[in-house]
Order: C-alpha cells, then sequence, then structure tokens
C-alpha cells in the first residue's frame, strides 16, 4: 500500500498524480488536519507529529510513505528515514529544473515561510541555482483557501496578485511551486502570469520518484486499487466535501484522533 501524509489537502495534488503513474496500486492519505497548517509549527512539533503518523500508517500496512509536504519535508524526512524500515519519498520546490531552464537568470519559489527558511531550501540553492537569482515569496494564506475550497474567491485572487504581481516586473522567467497546496491555485497564478513565465509543479516528479522506489525495492501490487481518507480533525465532512473539488470524486473520509 502507498501511503501519504500532508498537513492539510495539498498533498492530493500528489495523490492525483501518483494514481495516475500507479493506477493499479491502494492509496492510504492522511491530513493531518487538527494541526494544519504545518507553517507557522515548530520544527519539533513537525518531527513528532510526522513520525506518529509515520508508525500510525506503517501499521496500516505502508510499503512505501510519500511525505506530501514540503514543509514536513523539510524538518522531519531525516527522522522519518532513521526511524522507518521503509522507502521515504519527500518533495521539495523544483528550484533545480527552473534554475537549469531559466533564460533571464531570475527565478521565483512560492512556498510556506518555513520551507523558505529551511535548511533544505538553501542546500538546494547553494546546489542548484549559481549564477541564477532566486526570489523568495510566501504564499501568505494560500493553504487556508485551498482548504476552506476557496479556489477562486475574491479573497484568494488578491492573496494571489499580491505576491505575483509584483513579480511580473522583477524579469524573472520561472516558478516553482514549493508547496502541495499552491498547484490547486495554478490557474489564478497563470491568469496574472500568463504563457511567458513557466510553473513547475513537482507532482509528476514524485511520482516518477514513487515508481522509482517501488521497482527499486521489488514491490508488486497483492491487491486492487483502493483509495482510503484519513483526517486527524473530528469532523470529516469539510474533507469529504472537498475531495469531489480537488480530486473529481466523492469518497468516504475517517476521522483519527492521534495523539
Amino acid at each position: 500500500m502507498i501511503a501519504m501524509h500532508d498537513s492539510g489537502l495539498g498533498g492530493l495534488s500528489i495523490w492525483r498524480a501518483v494514481r495516475a503513474a500507479l493506477p493499479d496500486w491502494p492509496i492510504t492519505y492522511l491530513a493531518d488536519q487538527a494541526y494544519c497548517p504545518y507553517g507557522p509549527r515548530s520544527r519539533q512539533q513537525i518531527i513528532d507529529r510526522s513520525l506518529a503518523i509515520g508508525h500510525y500508517l506503517m501499521s496500516q500496512g505502508a510499503t512505501i510513505l510519500v511525505v506530501a509536504c514540503n514543509t514536513a519535508t523539510t524538518a522531519a524526512i531525516s527522522a522519518l528515514r532513521r526511524e522507518l524500515p521503509i522507502p521515504i519519498v519527500g518533495v521539495e520546490p523544483a528550484i533545480k529544473p527552473a534554475a537549469a531552464a531559466s533564460r533571464t537568470g531570475r527565478i521565483a519559489v512560492l512556498a510556506t515561510q518555513a520551507t523558505l527558511a529551511s535548511e533544505r531550501v538553501q542546500t538546494l540553492l547553494d546546489t542548484h541555482a549559481n549564477g541564477v537569482e532566486v526570489l523568495r515569496r510566501p504564499g501568505h494564506g494560500w493553504v487556508e483557501q485551498v482548504e476552506a475550497g476557496e479556489l477562486d474567491s475574491t479573497l484568494t485572487r488578491q492573496l494571489v496578485a499580491d505576491v505575483v504581481l509584483p513579480l511580473l516586473t522583477q524579469n524573472i522567467d520561472h516558478i516553482a511551486l514549493g508547496c502541495t497546496h499552491y498547484p490547486f491555485l495554478a490557474p489564478v497564478i497563470r491568469e496574472l502570469t500568463g504563457e511567458q513565465i513557466a510553473l513547475y509543479d513537482p507532482a509528476e516528479a514524485i511520482a516518477r520518484r514513487v515508481v522509482s522506489q517501488l521497482q527499486q525495492h521489488g514491490s508488486d501490487c497483492q491487491a486492487d486499487a483502493s483509495y482510503r481518507f484519513i483526517t486527524t480533525a473530528a469532523d470529516t465532512l469539510p474533507m469529504a466535501s472537498m475531495l469531489p473539488l480537488l480530486i473529481g470524486d466523492r469518497y468516504a473520509v475517517e476521522s483519527l484522533m492521534l495523539e
């Protein structure tokens, strides 16, 4: 079973790509909505939550874990790899391909404040952005708007415009989306940027990584595809009502009280 977790619903952008790449595999998706968003939380809180979730998903039969959250990846993936005896796939802003493809020598990365301030992002910049200027911009309020299903509201459009419009005068030619929630706002971003600025969504690259890891570890699917959705929120209705909007289908949602 492929297991995935995020602070909330943003990781469903990765879920879509993994399902498309591995349509025969069962997938369990856990949204830690009781603690969403992760951005303002301490690194240790994120590590503790990620480890508790990882152990739970292993107890449910996970053979691979996708940390479908940039903030959780930057904070907790090393701890997860130390503690869990299964392959762990994380996500990170697509700084490397954006920098390599840039013609103007200037790109932007949009992510939560915690991700942008992380050592992992600094390492990506030091390793892959030599000679390219990277403008780092947090999408304040974007995660909350996606969680609320406000993908195209007046407030959402204003929050996106506040970040994106100033970038249009900065001679950038690529934008890397560094939060799994942000691809759900790509249509609004694209309306502002037009086609002259490329948007990098890491979802398909992550799906390819999952396929590679399963092949490398000799994992074969032994069950028919089934999809399980879990939230740590007490009320499952908000997540259940969002699934048709974000992934196009309705599914039952379970509630898990995770200490």
